[in-house]
């Protein structure tokens, strides 16, 4: 009885270090199976769909006149949304997606319990002790910086350049070789 009470100990301790967060990215992943069952079945409320439009500039791409079947997944402020139709102009890429209900239900219970388990605030916007002040405080982007290296030794190509040698390539030596037995 001991051993039973002792094993019983370890799995629930094991399933509270690591097991709840398995948990939850399998039911998110069964989640996202049904869905995309649902889309390639239409199994879907042509009204429910929500039309994202993504700016951008691709002057070199064909436009598409129509939507083409395509399948992902994106959040965007607390809610998911599956992919269904995806069209391309120059200037603007538009998706049409169905919002996922349970993949939504999933990550918000998510958030809620671990608000609960830790004294850890989990949302940085009510958190008093951010950093706060300054004028750029609306512009907070992380920059990218590149640099380059300038190898000023190595000529450019198609052109040929000529190296002396300022040495001797041959070295001296002291006595005689030594003879070849054959």
């Amino acid at each position: 009885m001991k051993r039973f009470f002792a094993i019983f100990l370890l799995l629930i301790h094991f399933f509270n270090w690591g097991g709840y967060m398995l948990l939850q990215n399998y039911m998110l992943d069964l989640s996202d199976r049904h869905m995309n069952d649902l889309i390639s079945h239409n199994l879907y409320d042509p009204n429910a769909l929500v039309e994202l439009k993504i700016k951008q500039n691709l002057p070199g791409i064909n436009e598409w006149p129509d939507y083409k079947n395509v399948s992902g997944s994106i959040q965007l402020k607390n809610a998911c949304y599956n992919y269904v139709k995806l069209k391309f102009t120059k200037d603007t890429l538009y998706v049409m997606c169905v919002p996922n209900y349970e993949k939504t239900k999933l990550i918000d219970n998510n958030v809620i319990y671990a608000k609960q388990i830790n004294d850890i605030p989990t949302d940085k916007g009510n958190d008093a002790s951010a950093k706060k002040g300054g004028p750029d405080v609306k512009y907070d982007h992380p920059q990218l910086v590149i640099s380059f290296l300038n190898f000023e030794n190595i000529p450019p190509r198609g052109i040929n350049k000529i190296y002396n040698l300022s040495a001797d390539p041959f070295i001296g030596t002291p006595g005689q070789p030594p003879e070849t037995l054959g």
